[in-house]
């Protein structure tokens, strides 16, 4: 999964952003954030990560994300 990917699926998306990173400010994250960096920013903040920590576990979210997807493609075919 990559950033548009994520973007253009917002609404579902936050939900497991929110499950991953509890304490991410959901007011701030009513729209996508204009990029990933602005994203991992936010991660690493309200985290108290480094920012190469958040972007480490936001590329692991999304990569979980996405075969998390391909799984359930599969196992409808």
């Amino acid at each position: 999964m990559n950033w548009h990917e994520l973007s253009a699926n917002w609404d579902n998306m936050v939900v497991g952003l929110q499950s991953r990173f509890p304490r991410l400010d959901r007011s701030r994250l009513a729209d996508p954030p204009r990029d990933s960096r602005a994203l991992t920013r936010h991660i690493a903040d309200m985290h108290e990560l480094t920012v190469e920590e958040a972007r480490d576990a936001l590329q692991d979210f999304m990569h979980r994300e996405d075969l998390a997807r391909r799984a359930t493609e599969l196992s409808s075919q």
